[in-house]
Parts: C-alpha cells; structure tokens; sequence
C-alpha cells in the first residue's frame, strides 16, 4: 500500500485523537504523555508514523468496502423490494412477462411515429 507524506500526518493525527479519547475514559496520565510524544514524533519525523498509516489507512478501506454492501443492502431491502412487491400485488407488469409465455406473437410495441421538426422543438 502506498503511503504519502500528508497521509502519514493525518494518521499520526488520528493516533493522538485516538490516545486522547482512551485518555477521557481510563483517565490515566501517562496516555496524555504517550499523545503529546505521537503528535511531537509525527511532526518532527513523519515517516515514524508509516506502520500506523499502513494500519489505518488499510482498516478504513476494508471498513469502507463492508459498508458499502451493507448500506447498497438496505437501500434495496427498504426501497427496491417494497416497491416491486407492491407493483406485484396490484398485478403491474412492465416488462409484459405473462404475454411472452403465452404466445408466439411479438410482445413489442410498434412504434409508427414519423419524426418532424416539431419533435425536436421540444423533445423533452
């Protein structure tokens, strides 16, 4: 994975947020220490915070790839499916499937329109 310079910065800036929240539930004084020497590591040599980015940067991309299915699941659990079983019950077929089965005649719509310029005044 590479890894740039303003992203190893940003990760050691992560870190110190990180230690500073462990710090407000523990409340235990050696994690301020440990913050302040991240953010002074990360400013002085950003390169030391390269594992971390690698780390950081990597757990964001898997939690980005499970999120995305997840929320594209929802979405189509609560929009697509509701809406094809109602178009089911109120016996809709758009795509004309009972009429395809049925016979050996074309399904298609014949469309016998001859174009003019009055179409292309306002073809929306």
């Amino acid at each position: 994975m590479k890894i740039s310079k303003l992203q190893e910065r940003d990760s050691c800036l992560a870190l110190v947020f990180l230690i500073l929240i462990f710090w407000l539930f523990w409340r235990v004084d050696w994690l301020v220490f440990a913050a302040m020497s991240a953010l002074l590591l990360g400013m002085v040599w950003p390169g030391a915070m390269r594992p971390f980015a690698v780390f950081w940067f990597g757990l964001a991309r898997m939690l980005g790839n499970v999120m995305s299915r997840v929320l594209l699941t929802v979405v189509w659990l609560a929009l697509v499916v509701p809406v094809g079983l109602a178009r089911r019950m109120l016996g809709k077929d758009a795509m004309r499937l009972k009429e395809w089965r049925s016979g050996d005649d074309s399904v298609f719509v014949a469309r016998d329109h001859k174009y003019g310029p009055e179409d292309l005044q306002n073809p929306y």
